[in-house]
């Protein structure tokens, strides 16, 4: 699902990743976990296309990016879904017109739209805001909505930056069961995180990312 192949970037003079490889297969649930500044984010970035790396091979989904252009970026990234760290939600926009614009975009008939927007409000438990605004929200509900608008086109991966940032360690681990439930239902789930705790306690695969490298961790699974 995720072939990353001694890959590396800079911005300027400033060296983020260096020479870095790793794997997520179909199915799998992993997270990527290093302090702030390790390139964690850089590192997602170059995953759904929004960086080209300065050296090295990236597939994911099956896209070798390096063949990605303006014509088939979107085609790609419908198969991936993104939480942004910063949640990047519309704010004019309604809790409902927030999670119909992806449908839209992927062409889905207005009939569908609308059943698929209010089935998905109603699993994230958001159906009594769908008229609200993003700021009429309390942060943990616009995590949930930004998931939501990730999910709601069933993409085979979902990519999630530090989607528990900020929150306490009951509301991440009830962030955690949710996107646990979307890993059990067949999606290939890899978050970033520096929250290392959170991550053993989920007892998923780690991949540590440390000074622009990957580190092996001899308890987890094999990268």
């Amino acid at each position: 699902m995720i072939q990353v192949h001694q890959v590396s970037f800079s911005y300027d003079e400033l060296s983020v990743l260096e020479k870095v490889s790793l794997r997520v297969e179909r199915g799998e649930f992993a997270f990527l976990v290093g302090p702030s500044g390790s390139g964690k984010t850089t590192l997602l970035r170059l995953l759904y296309g929004d960086l080209a790396p300065l050296g090295g091979e990236l597939n994911v989904v099956g896209q070798q990016l390096a063949e990605l252009n303006k014509v088939n970026l979107p085609y790609f990234r419908q198969k991936i879904g993104i939480v942004f760290q910063d949640f990047k939600l519309l704010r004019d926009k309604t809790v409902k017109e927030n999670l119909a614009l992806p449908q839209k975009l992927a062409g889905t008939a207005p009939r569908l739209l609308k059943d698929n927007v209010n089935e998905i409000l109603h699993q994230m438990g958001l159906s009594h805001h769908q008229h609200a605004r993003p700021s009429e929200i309390s942060n943990n509900e616009r995590r949930k909505l930004a998931i939501a608008r990730a999910i709601i086109n069933k993409p085979l991966l979902l990519i999630a930056d530090a989607p528990t940032e900020g929150l306490d360690l009951r509301l991440s681990l009830e962030v955690m069961a949710l996107l646990d439930a979307l890993n059990f239902q067949g999606m290939t789930v890899f978050i970033a995180t520096a929250d290392r705790k959170l991550a053993e306690k989920c007892n998923k695969r780690i991949i540590e990312l440390r000074d622009g490298a990957i580190h092996w961790d001899p308890s987890s699974a094999s990268i």
